[in-house]
């Protein structure tokens, strides 16, 4: 299954859509990660939760727990002190590749789980990730929102103002 994570910098309130390959939404990232006590969520198109994403702490390897609902804890752990590789605690998958050059895989022994790749489209970046099992999808887009914060300028959140108004001022 083809999923797109759309980066443009339309008023999507601090939200990433996630759309098929028709166009049709089917998932928001929201949140960003720039604090340790922030969170990235996973959401349906009712909001409603699915799962999250958050860092337990930085040390020398950082690693990030990712609490998907009525699943265990996975978590997310640097193997060396450099960007890759990854390891994907109970799902057993290693993460190769580089945000810089806006590719990464995913795999169990040989075989390949999923695949991001940024990509520009009418509307701005996109990276677009082609995910082979259902059950793997929340976990997938949770890391594809935490590697996209490392690699492309993070959506700013709506700041509420005095007279309660949504701003997504980005100055």
């Amino acid at each position: 299954m083809k999923l797109i994570l759309l980066f443009n910098q339309q008023k999507n309130y601090g939200q990433i859509p996630v759309v098929d390959q028709a166009g049709q939404t089917q998932f928001f990232i929201q949140g960003k990660l720039h604090n340790s006590n922030h969170t990235l969520f996973l959401t349906d198109i009712n909001h409603n939760e699915i799962g999250r994403l958050y860092q337990d702490g930085r040390s020398i390897l950082t690693s990030y727990t990712i609490d998907i609902i009525d699943y265990d804890l996975a978590q997310v752990k640097q193997v060396t002190n450099v960007e890759f590789p990854m390891f994907l605690t109970k799902k057993n998958y290693l993460i190769t590749g580089s945000t810089k050059k806006g590719s990464y895989e995913f795999r169990s022994t040989f075989k390949k789980i999923a695949s991001c790749e940024n990509m520009i489209i009418d509307s701005g970046l996109a990276l677009v990730c082609d995910i082979k099992k259902y059950q793997d999808i929340p976990y997938i887009l949770l890391i594809a929102g935490l590697f996209s914060q490392w690699s492309a300028t993070p959506l700013e959140l709506p700041q509420f103002k005095f007279n309660n108004q949504l701003s997504t001022d980005w100055n």
